[in-house]
């Protein structure tokens, strides 16, 4: 059980880092939306997206990870390396700020 709660940080940690991107844009001097950010990858790659599944507990694949990259600019192994550096602290904020998240991690606390 200590795998997947390990698993479960790390998904987090991803979804801390693509918030993190979406954020550090600015549109009309505020942070990007995610419907901006929806629309916006609808428009420039055809594809449906889903910033908020993205951003709460992704489950992301690696043609994901490549168009976030590709749409931040962000080379792959620099975004791997944010995600590394993604604090303890700011995965349990992020576990903390949302019920299905706490419910889900509460089966690994418990083993």
């Amino acid at each position: 059980m200590q795998y997947q709660k390990k698993v479960f940080r790390y998904k987090v940690a991803v979804g801390v880092t693509n918030k993190r991107l979406r954020e550090g844009i600015f549109i009309n001097n505020k942070p990007m939306t995610q419907i901006y950010l929806n629309n916006d990858i609808k428009e420039k790659y055809n594809i449906d997206w889903n910033c908020a599944r993205e951003e709460s507990l992704p489950n992301t694949t690696l043609q994901n990870i490549h168009l976030i990259c590709d749409y931040f600019k962000i080379d792959i192994s620099k975004y791997f390396t944010v995600v590394k550096e993604v604090s303890d602290d700011e995965i349990d904020e992020a576990i903390n700020s949302k019920k299905k998240l706490i419910r889900l991690y509460s089966i690994y606390l418990k083993y």
